[in-house]
């Protein structure tokens, strides 16, 4: 068989493109090398600047850079400070003027081209585009002793409404500064709340807005808790006046990154988000917000309203909902009877159901709970248990038997006498239907239900259940044992288990159908 040839590799770009992009890198290289030969040659800054409109990615990227070096040496010799014009100046003084009002305005052109670059299509150009911008705070900051959020907003602006704000681009901006940087990650925030309070004034799309806004506080991972971790500094590191050390600046102060925080997350949270983005919200709410917030009761009427949506987003609010009750002192009377609203047989089927369970056993923990409340949610889980899946009833009886021996008054619900059995559901006292728990005769009634998981078809829900008629001296059971079963692990238990006995699978063949004393036996006969 001959040897099948390797198909020669060919260039991507045409040779003309090529030859094109080489020439223009090149005049490029000339034209920085006249401008900074000579101030006569300034004219030259316009025609670098043209350079940036260019088709290829690789002409706009040495043009960029060139530009860079150019601004940086007039930025370090104070030539693109504003100044205001002096009607009394001399020749020299105002030809000065003229050079350094012209430098200004280019400069400001060029910045603006480094921030349409930032929604370019070419990754590698918007990374560069925003290390270029930064680069350019640093040295602002350093020339003038004062950061330039003026220059810095745009930024953060930019970013908050780019059509193209891909990975790449996030993490650069993310890893390399705002996760580093501790004044960058303050005055980005800053910023942020004012770009979203102003945003939501406006009647345009905020789909874009959100999603970038969410993508980037969703990542923030290192705000600080202390004042001595606000240590990393992209710009100059404040200075302390001596003569009044305990006045710190306020980028040294910890309240103060806990506010900026804080207003950006609120105005955040203002803005029209989207289901999935409402639900990653209320998941990262207890751990990733909350404990950054100097007042955390201001998401009270977010948490509520929440708590109050129903459905997925109610279960999912709850842990940010009683982080406040429980560590902010938020009065909430209706908490419980709310809960116990979201125990229904949806539940039992939601993508959360874990995590939902999880919180119910953390809620129902306190000991000071009234036995008419505990008796109450016991029941309903009951109840919902005889209509539950497997995987749903093997949640559902260790969190019964953890309740019933945290709170011993309960015990009457499995001790009723012969004299007090329920003979049927109806007759039972217990009104599933009753919106208060309080007021839905839970004591009145008995565990009838779980006598009637014994009788399950699956094994382990008829094990689990059986433990009640056991005496209450084993330990409570480990939750998380529980809570992430499914058909699949269930099944892949099953298949899994060692036989030690292999089972009957068949008796000895029978050679009639009916037995011998049947009318019919006679009538039929097996070959």
């Amino acid at each position: 068989m001959a040897p099948v040839r390797k198909k020669k590799r060919t260039d991507s770009k045409p040779k003309a493109a090529k030859k094109e992009i080489e020439e223009a890198t090149a005049q490029i290289r000339s034209l920085e090398k006249e401008v900074q030969e000579s101030k006569k040659n300034l004219n030259d800054i316009v025609k670098i600047v043209a350079f940036c409109e260019n088709e290829h990615p690789e002409v706009i990227y040495a043009a960029i850079n060139s530009l860079q070096r150019i601004f940086v040496d007039f930025l370090k010799k104070g030539q693109l400070q504003k100044v205001k014009e002096n009607p009394n100046a001399d020749g020299a003084e105002k030809a000065k003027f003229v050079v350094s009002t012209w430098l200004r305005d280019h400069y400001i052109q060029y910045y603006n081209h480094l921030l349409k670059l930032l929604s370019h299509k070419e990754p590698t150009l918007q990374v560069t585009a925003l290390n270029l911008l930064l680069d350019f705070t640093a040295k602002e900051t350093t020339v003038t002793g004062v950061f330039p959020n003026f220059l810095y907003y745009k930024i953060v602006e930019t970013l908050a409404n780019n059509e193209n704000f891909n990975g790449g681009l996030q993490s650069s901006l993310m890893e390399k500064y705002l996760n580093y940087y501790d004044d960058l990650r303050y005055y980005f925030l800053k910023d942020l709340a004012k770009v979203f309070s102003t945003e939501l004034t406006r009647s345009t799309d905020k789909s874009k807005l959100v999603a970038n806004g969410f993508a980037i506080l969703e990542q923030l991972r290192t705000m600080p808790t202390d004042e001595s971790e606000i240590d990393e500094f992209w710009t100059d590191e404040p200075k302390v006046d001596e003569s009044d050390a305990e006045k710190k600046p306020l980028l040294l102060q910890l309240q103060a990154h806990r506010k900026v925080f804080s207003d950006c997350w609120i105005a955040f949270l203002r803005l029209p988000l989207t289901t999935d983005i409402y639900k990653k919200v209320l998941v990262m709410m207890h751990k990733k917000i909350i404990v950054h917030l100097p007042q955390p009761t201001l998401l009270m009427d977010f948490l509520t309203d929440s708590y109050n949506a129903g459905g997925a987003i109610s279960l999912l609010a709850l842990n940010g909902l009683f982080t406040l009750i429980h560590e902010h002192n938020l009065d909430y009377p209706d908490f419980y009877k709310k809960l116990y609203a979201l125990l229904d047989r949806n539940v039992l089927h939601v993508k959360y159901r874990s995590r939902f369970f999880r919180l119910l056993d953390l809620f129902l923990s306190s000991t000071h709970l009234s036995s008419s409340l505990v008796a109450a949610f016991v029941k309903r889980l009951a109840r919902l248990s005889l209509s539950a899946p497997p995987a749903g009833i093997i949640i559902i009886i260790p969190i019964i038997y953890n309740l019933l021996k945290r709170h011993p008054s309960t015990m009457v619900l499995i001790h009723r006498g012969p004299d007090d059995q329920v003979e049927t559901a109806e007759a039972d006292p217990y009104c599933f239907s009753e919106a208060d728990p309080l007021e839905s005769n839970a004591m009145q009634s008995s565990l009838w239900e779980i006598e009637t998981l014994k009788d399950h078809y699956f094994p382990n829900v008829s094990s689990l259940a059986k433990i009640f008629s056991e005496k209450f001296n084993k330990p409570s059971y480990n939750l998380e044992d529980f809570l992430d079963h499914t058909y699949t692990t269930l099944i892949s238990a099953e298949l899994g288990r060692k036989v030690k006995k292999t089972p009957a699978l068949a008796i000895e063949g029978s050679q009639q159908l009916f037995n011998e004393d049947d009318v019919y036996s006679s009538l039929w006969t097996l070959a």
